[in-house]
């Protein structure tokens, strides 16, 4: 849980005031939410538990959905870049993938790519994630992978952690 968006529920509810979240609280919550540009799965956790055990106003969770929904539509959108763009950026130091069964997969969408850059050079998409939450895809000719990174062609590298799909 994120223990400052819990504070500032508690804040909320606690002394003066109705005892439920309002829009100023909603808006504390969100500027809270945002400060790096990316919903983090924490974040995501910490605000579904305090929608279901404190009380809002209807009018403040309708605008803080409303709000977050909107915010998840612009920051989803996926972003074009070259090989070389994208060895420009930063990534997440945490996995983009949380199960296993997605990591797995991932590798084994890798070791096809890579034999199909080899074989045909056909364009290969990924799809990354970045430092800030947005995604990125990037297309490439050629790849390769070397332990915790993947290679696109021109020697730009990629941390296999960020990587959340392969393309063929």
């Amino acid at each position: 849980m994120d223990g400052h968006l819990l504070e500032i529920a508690d804040v909320a509810v606690a002394g003066a005031g109705d005892g439920r979240i309002s829009r100023a609280d909603a808006e504390k919550m969100l500027a809270m939410v945002i400060d790096d540009n990316v919903y983090t799965g924490v974040e995501q956790e910490t605000v579904d538990y305090i929608h279901k055990n404190y009380h809002w106003t209807e009018p403040a969770w309708e605008w803080f959905r409303e709000q977050i929904v909107n915010f998840e539509k612009e920051f989803g959108k996926l972003l074009r870049m070259t090989p070389e763009e994208i060895s420009k950026q930063h990534f997440a130091a945490e996995d983009a993938l949380s199960s296993e069964e997605e990591k797995i997969a991932r590798k084994k969408a890798l070791k096809t790519a890579v034999m199909e850059t080899y074989q045909d050079h056909d364009d290969i998409g990924i799809i990354v994630r970045l430092a800030n939450g947005q995604r990125a895809e990037v297309f490439s000719n050629f790849i390769e992978q070397e332990g915790n990174y993947v290679e696109l062609r021109g020697g730009f590298d990629i941390p296999l952690r960020a990587i959340e799909k392969v393309e063929i």
